[in-house]
């Protein structure tokens, strides 16, 4: 079916001749207005709401291509706001200069812009965002001579969603089929063929194939003279067996990842709707994901539905300024430090630092070319998402850390509330850590922490919530998921988790861990999930561990 969805070219044209059409009566309002404020008809507050409606058109204005139509209503808006503390008498100095401002400005609303819209889109899609490479898939291919070692290791790639095609030969490697083409492959450097004969295998596939995926070796030594070899084949990794599944996965999740980066996620606020439709049109283009909000007092409602990386806000609104709404915002604990960058008209400096001093970031002065409020937005959106990083994740496992966990909870016992859906929520322990760590070290205990973190990560949706608890002890948040979903998809985990074998000095062992589940609506708010998961976890435990147990 052929795609009607307007091109960017479209609706930004789209978006100009909008603006083009009701720019006459934005003009004759502030016309209206500033006669009104002569003859004693003006609302209360009027002269305020002229000045507000001077700034709007200075920053929308030669966004839409009418630059000379913005510059002079900036002047009369620095005229107006200039007067007004100084009474009547001033007003009626500045009147006939801001009249003359107003009849220019009817004038210029009439007449083409100066510089089309749909020339700087031109220059605006020009500036592109790199797409990521699809993903190569999650089949792996493994050589090894010993038909043994390559079935245990196909068996715990596969507990991580991986699949697997298992070669004891070079030869039977060769004639099998490379379609699909394998996402890697791991090679045992010494094979019957000789000490090196991994390495040389991928000469082979590279003569035989035309190219070779990615590749990881795994050997029983670890000289220095079978790693340069590794390094000359182009080996991607080199593990000593036993292999460390833990550190295996990660290297395989690295080579086989599309390396998509979630879109940044900006909210706009501004009540005009025209340039904020501009804006999130520009930002959109470079793949950021953009919600707009023309009335600032829902914000709250948006911050915990939409999770911003960055707010985008004008100074001067109806009902309330700026200033104003930073601070609130800076007031919820779960927002303070969100970037807030304002974009507006505003020129004056000692205005600017009183808005950067009440909770602002950095201040955007209108007009402001595409492509400085792209760059200005990504730089402040990643630098937000490494501070956040650091905030809410537990450097061993990359997981959220415990009150973040709890945040998320909230969160999505909030949207299911408000969406009547079902929510599952899981503590998961693994079980008799202590005599791990007692047994084998702490350094062994830490890898079996990590496993499990990324068996989760790996067989859970992306929308789902994992976090460390602390310790041995995770946590799981399944939206939109009913009972019996949720006990299958944690009790498969906990079945593919009893089969990874985790390597030590000696040889290798395996764990098991517990699991307890507590359901939304049945327990109506985070406080009663976390309580009731809790003592179904712990009748896990009682009732012989290596288990899952609904409350």
């Amino acid at each position: 079916m052929t795609d009607m969805s307007p091109s960017p070219q479209e609706k930004l044209r789209a978006l100009r001749e909008h603006f083009a059409r009701q720019l006459p009566e934005k003009v004759a309002q502030c016309e209206r207005l500033w006669t009104a404020i002569f003859d004693g008809s003006a609302p209360k507050g009027g002269a305020e709401d002229l000045a507000r409606l001077f700034h709007t058109l200075a920053g929308s204005a030669p966004s839409f291509g009418f630059a000379l139509l913005g510059k002079t209503a900036q002047k009369a808006e620095i005229m107006l706001k200039t007067a007004l503390p100084l009474g009547r008498e001033a007003l009626e100095r500045v009147k006939g200069e801001i009249s003359g401002c107003i009849r220019e400005m009817k004038g210029l609303s009439r007449a083409n812009s100066e510089e089309r819209i749909e020339e700087r889109s031109e220059d605006l899609l020009a500036v592109t965002v790199a797409q990521s490479a699809e993903s190569r898939g999650k089949l792996i291919h493994i050589l090894d001579d010993d038909p043994l070692f390559c079935k245990k290791l196909a068996e715990q790639i596969q507990c991580f969603g991986y699949e697997t095609r298992e070669f004891n030969s070079r030869r039977e490697l060769l004639n099998a089929s490379w379609d699909p083409f394998p996402a890697a492959i791991i090679i045992d450097m010494i094979m019957q063929e000789g000490d090196f004969s991994g390495a040389e295998a991928v000469s082979t596939i590279e003569e035989h194939v035309g190219k070779c995926p990615p590749v990881i070796f795994v050997s029983r030594g670890s000289s220095i003279e079978a790693r340069l070899a590794a390094v000359k084949a182009g080996g991607e990794a080199y593990f000593c067996k036993p292999v460390p599944i833990s550190d295996l996965v990660e290297c395989l999740d690295r080579l086989t990842a599309d390396h998509h980066v979630a879109p940044y996620r900006i909210l706009i606020i501004d009540d005009d709707v025209e340039l904020s439709a501009f804006y999130a049109l520009t930002l959109q283009q470079q793949g950021m994901e953009v919600r707009v909000l023309n009335e600032p007092l829902q914000v709250t409602e948006h911050l915990v539905n939409f999770n911003p990386d960055l707010i985008l806000m004008d100074m001067y609104m109806p009902e309330c300024n700026g200033y104003e709404l930073a601070r609130a915002i800076r007031q919820m604990e779960a927002y303070v430090s969100i970037p807030i960058v304002f974009l507006s008209s505003e020129t004056c400096i000692k205005r600017q630092l009183t808005a950067m001093r009440m909770g602002g970031d950095d201040f955007l002065t209108k007009p402001i070319e595409p492509e400085h409020l792209i760059a200005s937005v990504s730089i402040r959106a990643e630098r937000m998402r490494v501070i956040r990083n650091f905030m809410e994740r537990d450097s061993l496992t990359g997981l959220y850390n415990r009150s973040m966990s709890d945040e998320h909870l909230e969160l999505a016992v909030m949207r299911a509330r408000r969406s009547g859906s079902c929510l599952a929520f899981a503590m998961i322990d693994i079980d008799h850590f202590k005599k791990i760590n007692d047994t084998y070290g702490h350094p062994t205990g830490d890898r079996v922490i990590v496993t499990l973190a990324r068996l989760l990560q790996q067989r859970l949706r992306k929308t789902d919530i994992v976090g460390r608890y602390g310790g041995e002890e995770f946590v799981v948040v399944l939206p939109e998921t009913d009972v019996d979903a949720a006990r299958e998809v944690l009790d498969q985990i906990r079945g593919s988790f009893t089969l990874i074998r985790h390597a030590y000095a000696g040889g290798e062992f395996s764990v098991t861990f517990s699991c307890g589940i507590a359901m939304f609506p049945e327990c109506g708010d985070p406080a009663k999930l976390s309580n009731e998961s809790d003592k179904a976890l712990y009748r896990a435990k009682e009732g012989g561990r290596n288990r899952v147990v609904v409350a």
